[in-house]
């Protein structure tokens, strides 16, 4: 779950043009090219079950031990680790434990940030007789306790005041899911191009994940808030930065926002708490009480894929968690190729240019919903099917995982060539 960020922008937006101007300016300042990944894994027993918060912050104080790890605490709990030059070690609200490594320039130094992150954790649950899983769902988990994390409890909160008793069913689903997220940052002026490439294999990796944690976002998030979690389908027409801002603008006014930033130890306020109810971004801009501060945590806070966040980083964050580090690193190496080679984003986006916005949202919203040999023969528009596309994600899906999405009659793998990857892979 997203952190809730301080900094320091109190400074009111007045209009929705400024809030485009501002997240233009996000989407064009940065270009140092660099990747970082998050990895959440499950900590378990022996026999497959969720350990207690106390388990866990022995796990936390054992690793701060053997690392120097700087310890982040909150209400007398650890809830955080830093080590420095290598990332972070966080508690999620099952009790399971995110790796976040720093932004790295090279896919070597990735590697090396998730390796040494990886082996602190593996070290220290075998201290403890517990055993570290990489995978999307735990049945076991459905059940974990409450992690003592004020930000866990404030969003229970909004989840039970939006939606009732049937909240419980999605919290359950927060405790019991584990994902990979790849971040990158290539902002400039091909901002646009680099968006709509990483949308679309964001797409494609949805349609190659039949997974039982796909299985239970959609029976939990996407009936309530099912507009989050869909990507902004009408950016694939847009032919330059300022085209694609409004696309995300519409998408995140509709964010309603289940606390903001505050002075509090906690570091935010329960929107409840202020406002009664949670406000909408729009909601908060009418009354100009949306401050630049509470822009950035809302675009942490939302679902959508690719997701521009406050510090200029888009965050991929459709893809089920993986057990081990080349996983990881196989998945990385195909989003840095499309943010950064421009050869492999150009073949991308060419070979799905005629792809219909309303055709992919209509097939990506019915993934889940229907066997999925028709799925994958759904039109997407140009002449291609929902199967064309998903063969795209095939080459940077887990080992395992990429048989589970056969090509649509008539597809073409359209990887590149060995020699074409190898040029895209380290290209800043």
């Amino acid at each position: 779950m997203s952190r809730v960020i301080r900094t320091g922008g109190n400074a009111v937006l007045r209009s929705r043009a400024e809030v485009e101007l501002y997240l233009l300016a996000k989407a064009e300042k940065n270009t140092s090219g660099v990747i970082g990944t998050e990895l959440e894994l499950f900590v378990t027993t022996q026999e497959g079950k969720p350990i207690s918060y106390a388990q866990i912050e022995k796990l936390f104080e054992h690793i701060a031990a053997k690392t120097g790890a700087e310890k982040s605490v909150e209400g007398g709990h650890v809830v955080a680790l830093h080590m420095p030059d290598v990332g972070d070690v966080c508690l999620e609200p099952g009790g399971q434990v995110e790796l976040s490594t720093k932004p790295c320039e090279t896919l070597d130094e990735l590697e090396e940030a998730n390796k040494t992150l990886r082996a602190a954790l593996d070290e220290a649950a075998t201290h403890f007789g517990l055993r570290v899983k990489g995978q999307g769902h735990m049945p076991s988990f459905l059940q974990a306790e409450d992690m003592p994390r004020s930000r866990f409890a404030a969003y229970y909160g909004y989840c039970r005041h939006e939606i009732g008793a049937a909240a419980e069913d999605l919290i359950k689903t927060m405790k019991s899911v584990c994902s990979l997220q790849v971040n990158v940052d290539p902002m400039g002026k091909d901002f646009h191009n680099i968006y709509r490439a990483l949308l679309l294999l964001d797409v494609a990796a949805a349609f190659n994940q039949a997974s039982e944690r796909r299985e239970r976002l959609d029976k939990t998030y996407a009936p309530y808030f099912g507009a989050q979690t869909q990507p902004v389908f009408e950016a694939l027409g847009a032919k330059s930065n300022a085209e694609l801002v409004p696309p995300l603008v519409d998408r995140l006014l509709t964010l309603k926002v289940p606390f903001i930033p505050d002075n509090s130890p906690e570091g935010f306020k329960s929107t409840i708490d202020v406002f009664s109810k949670p406000p909408t971004v729009g909601e908060l801009l009418d009354k100009g009480q949306l401050t630049k501060e509470i822009l950035d945590n809302a675009l942490s806070l939302q679902l959508t894929p690719p997701n521009l966040r406050r510090h200029g980083v888009v965050e991929t964050r459709l893809l089920d968690s993986v057990d081990t580090t080349e996983d990881v690193m196989r998945v990385a190496r195909r989003y840095r190729e499309a943010a950064y080679s421009e050869m492999d984003r150009a073949r991308l986006l060419k070979r799905f240019k005629k792809a219909d916005p309303d055709l992919l949202r209509a097939a990506f919203n019915a993934r889940g919903q229907m066997p999925r040999k028709k799925l994958m023969e759904m039109d997407i528009g140009g002449g291609l099917k929902a199967g064309n596309l998903a063969v795209e994600a095939e080459s940077f899906m887990p080992r395992g995982a990429a048989s589970s999405a056969p090509c649509a009659k008539g597809s073409s793998t359209a990887r590149p060539s060995p020699r074409r990857r190898r040029q895209g892979r380290h290209r800043p």
